[in-house]
């Protein structure tokens, strides 16, 4: 048997981490891409911080269209937003993965003048609000959208047949997106990123989980390659 991949992430991204996956799998795989989630820029403005926190690389492209200036010091939410990043001029520091392990880096830190959070409509985790408990100065910039979108033909069919289906989720709001638009008669392995993800999914939602063992993406690679074994073990 074949097994099915299917992508819910914005399609670059889950190109990305498709290619990556069938690398480590090493066998024939089928990828339906069925993005989930569409990234909207908004026109936000702001005054010139002194500081940026990113918790993800949808907010590092928002402040490239701001214009803001190169050089600010950035706190990144984990390794790939910082290189994004740094690529855009920035000067990350490196987080440990999960927003709470970025709040910690801040407070940390204690960071003087004004912080701007660069993030979207739909978010998690509070920052801004815990870092201003902390004393830090900090503001919410929303600079995208994410609009849910409906799984693809492709997708509904897959999961409307026999054969299991390996569906990684990569954050809260694609996980409940994706669970409320079940159920789905096939089997479902879904590799989580974190338990904030595991959270959200609808309890009727019949799947069989894959937690990362950390919030990043090589964690939710062995994750994936480890549902893509049970999947085939289990026809």
């Amino acid at each position: 048997m074949t097994p099915t991949l299917i992508m819910t992430r914005p399609r670059a991204q889950g190109e990305g981490f498709a290619a990556k996956v069938a690398e480590v799998w090493g066998k024939p795989l089928t990828v339906i891409p069925s993005p989930l989630i569409k990234i909207v820029w908004l026109d936000a403005k702001l005054e010139t911080p002194d500081g940026l926190i990113f918790t993800s690389v949808n907010g590092v492209t928002a402040a490239k269209r701001m214009g803001l200036p190169k050089g600010l010091p950035a706190w990144c939410v984990g390794q790939k937003t910082a290189q994004a990043a740094r690529d855009a001029g920035f000067d990350p520091t490196v987080g440990p993965g999960d927003a709470e392990g970025l709040i910690a880096d801040v407070i940390a830190a204690n960071p003087l003048g004004k912080l701007a959070h660069m993030r979207g409509i739909h978010t998690r985790g509070d920052v801004c609000e815990r870092l201003q408990s902390a004393g830090i100065t900090c503001a919410d910039v929303i600079g995208y959208d994410q609009q849910a979108q409906t799984l693809n033909r492709e997708a509904k069919i897959a999961l409307g047949g026999n054969s299991p289906v390996i569906v990684p989720l990569f954050s809260p709001r694609t996980g409940m997106i994706f669970s409320a638009q079940g159920p789905y008669q096939t089997q479902v392995y879904a590799p989580v990123i974190s338990a904030a993800v595991l959270d959200g999914l609808d309890p009727s939602l019949d799947a069989s989980v894959f937690l990362a063992k950390r919030p990043d993406a090589e964690a939710m690679l062995e994750a994936t390659v480890a549902a893509l074994k049970a999947a085939t073990a289990s026809t």
